[in-house]
Parts: structure tokens; sequence; C-alpha cells
């Protein structure tokens, strides 16, 4: 009889112990909530971005959402959901709309990477053309180009970490820093 109710008693201390832990987890989820939440779609290549491959590509978009959460400004989603949302399909305003309420994101930054070039023995270059696509309302909140250039010629072996270090991280600072200043 006192070995039952022992366990009943150890019973009822666990429950309370599993719903505190799960009560504070809302909380904290609850504190995130005053932040928008942005999912960062992939972005497509143009013509002028051959040379971008596809774990370039998977490489941008995490930087990006990386760089945004980074900020303290934004509620980031996984990368890896946002992948499986879209397929590996060209994101437009109506799919991002789509995306967005998937993962219950109050926007969806789309865009294209409209300019490429690791350029060896020259200076490496990236043009991104973004819009930050409202799920609410399927309108365009904020739209623009961010660059980055290299100020020093690329070394011919270095490659893809030399243009993702020298090029495409400051790229990526700027388009953080137009969006943290959107004010959303």
């Amino acid at each position: 009889m006192r070995n039952i109710f022992t366990a009943i008693i150890l019973g009822i201390v666990l429950a309370g112990v599993s719903f505190a832990q799960t009560s504070s987890k809302a909380l904290q989820r609850a504190g995130n909530s005053t932040k928008p939440r942005v999912a960062v779609a992939e972005f497509s290549p143009g013509p002028n971005a051959s040379g971008m491959t596809a774990e370039a590509k998977r490489q941008l978009q995490s930087s990006i959402a990386f760089s945004l959460f980074q900020s303290g400004k934004f509620d980031v989603p996984d990368v890896r959901n946002t992948r499986a949302a879209t397929q590996g399909a060209v994101v437009g305003t109506s799919a991002a709309v789509k995306i967005g309420k998937q993962l219950g994101a109050s926007y969806v930054l789309i865009g294209s990477v409209t300019e490429y070039s690791p350029n060896p023995g020259g200076n490496g270059r990236i043009t991104l053309k973004t819009q930050l696509v409202e799920v609410a309302t399927g309108k365009v909140k904020h739209s623009g180009d961010a660059t980055g250039q290299s100020a020093r010629a690329m070394t011919s072996g270095a490659g893809h970490a030399e243009m993702s270090a020298k090029v495409v991280k400051p790229c990526i600072e700027k388009l953080t820093a137009s969006l943290t200043a959107v004010g959303l």
C-alpha cells in the first residue's frame, strides 16, 4: 500500500515538472512573437549568375536567414522547412503567401541573384534583387537591390569560400540592414 501511495505522489510530482517545463517553453515562444516572423525562400539565379552552384544557392539562403536571426529583430523559421515548402520552385508573390501561411510567417523574403561572378584574377561581384512579401495581404512590403564586390582581385583557387567571405557576406549584411530599417 505504501509503494502505491509513493508511486502516485511521484507521478504527480513528475507530471507537475513536465507541465512547468511545457509552460516555460510556451512562454519563451510567446516572448518571441513580438518579432516579425520572416521566412527566407531560396533565391533563383538569373542569366548573369550561371556560375552559382546549387550549394552556393543553399548557402546564400541559410546565410541570409542566419543574418536576419542574428540581428535580433526577426524570428526566422528553419530554412530546411522553407526548402521543403518551396520544393525547389521559383517563388513569386502568390507562392510566397502560400509558403508564409504554411510556415506561420508574417513575411517571406523572395528574390533572385541577378549577378554572381567569382571572377578569379578579378573582382568578385554579387547582386541580389529582393522583395519582402507580407503574407496577410500578398503585397510587397519592401523591395530593393543589394550588391557586394571584392575590394581586391580574387585568388584563382579559392572559389566559393573566398566569394562567400569577401563578397556575399558584406552583401547580406547590407540586405539585413535595409530590412531592419523597414520597421516591420
